[in-house]
């Protein structure tokens, strides 16, 4: 299960959020990113989870799908009527959900900012044996290389942490875990990994899932390329930008490869587009 993309967005941006050692082997499902959208084979989806709340000095509110109509058992979201960021007063209208009936829409209950549309949450889930699991916090392991091997110290809650905030617990965790002073809270487990052998050259590779984890993105090493663009008055030019591949291993049991493939769509426009990070 595997799905190439290209992906150009600020080295920086990667480098804080993925700045820790690991090592990958073979795995699932797999993804290319740059400025140039396209695919072989595959699966997608999105990491708005690292887009934090922490700047509301209130706690935030979850708005879960709602029950609609009597018969209502699930519904599909249509699409959002609100920017995150964007200010809500009670009564308006956040978003249009599809029933079994009809599409509704949905209105805020009270007023507030509309801090963090978290989609897909389905890739947020692990096999228990008999079937999927919800988890009900997105807990991000990453994989740090040790002299005894590696492990996969956990940012725990990340959707409610800003980049920074994962930058430091990243630096500090993967500190720890060579020193090997990491509490068993610390590294046991996560609900989504992440591999980094992009500091090691590594244009890309597959890495293995951590049952009983669903995920585990792999992320190679940044490559400039020269691409032909146009500027303001229409003239034609060459600018340089920087690719990275990301490949993304998935249990089909959970996450299947049309889900999959829209995580790292989501992916790549989030990455391509930092301020969505912000």
């Amino acid at each position: 299960m595997a799905t190439s993309w290209r992906l150009s967005g600020d080295p920086r941006l990667l480098r804080c959020l993925l700045g820790f050692r690991g090592r990958g082997s073979p795995g699932l499902v797999k993804g290319t990113f740059g400025s140039a959208f396209g695919r072989s084979v595959g699966c997608v989806g999105s990491w708005r989870w690292f887009h934090g709340t922490q700047w509301m000095h209130v706690d935030p509110i979850k708005i879960l799908m709602p029950s609609l109509s009597p018969t209502m058992e699930e519904g599909n979201l249509v699409k959002w009527l609100k920017k995150e960021g964007e200010a809500v007063s009670a009564g308006d209208a956040l978003c249009e959900i599809e029933t079994d009936k009809a599409v509704v829409t949905l209105d805020a209950g009270d007023d507030g900012i509309l801090a963090k549309i978290v989609q897909m949450p389905d890739v947020n889930a692990s096999w228990d044996g008999e079937g999927p699991k919800q988890l009900p916090s997105i807990d991000i392991s990453v994989a740090v290389a040790t002299d005894k091997g590696l492990i996969t110290p956990i940012i725990k809650n990340a959707a409610a942490k800003g980049v920074q905030e994962i930058a430091d617990s990243v630096k500090v965790l993967s500190k720890k875990a060579r020193d090997g002073k990491l509490l068993p809270e610390e590294y046991q487990g996560g609900s989504f990994s992440i591999s980094n052998l992009g500091m090691f050259g590594i244009s890309e590779f597959t890495a293995v899932i951590n049952p009983p984890q669903a995920c585990i993105l792999a992320v190679g090493r940044f490559q400039p390329v020269l691409k032909l663009t146009q500027d303001e008055e229409g003239n034609a030019r060459l600018q340089q930008h920087q690719l990275i591949t990301v490949t993304m291993s998935s249990d089909s049991r959970v996450v299947d490869d049309e889900l999959a493939t829209r995580f790292l769509e989501n992916f790549k426009v989030n990455l391509e587009n930092p301020i969505r990070l912000a």
